[in-house]
């Protein structure tokens, strides 16, 4: 898949909803700019579009992190290379199955 193809198929993003508030809901977007054949990369944004803080390291034991994996994983799990979610590689990540 060309730059142009990736951006495409990815461009929509994704949502991670909260299980509490809508307010607490995260955006996840495309960064056009930094994302390539090879790699893509999404930036985080609260429910109002304001950029988070950089997410920089994931935590196993906190559960919507796990969650944001989970569903970002699912979005792009036809995509043959590097996923990031702001600094985080999430495609080396291996989380356990469960029921």
């Amino acid at each position: 898949m060309t730059k142009t193809e990736v951006i495409e198929k990815y461009r929509a993003g994704f949502v991670v909803h909260s299980d509490k508030y809508r307010i607490c809901d995260e955006e996840w977007i495309l960064d056009k700019d930094n994302t390539t054949e090879s790699e893509l990369r999404f930036m985080g944004y609260d429910a109002n579009l304001w950029p988070f803080p950089e997410w920089k390291k994931f935590n196993p034991e906190k559960d919507f992190e796990v969650k944001r994996v989970k569903i970002a994983k699912k979005v792009t799990s036809d995509f043959k290379g590097k996923v990031y979610l702001d600094s985080v590689c999430i495609s080396d990540i291996e989380l356990e199955e469960t029921s």
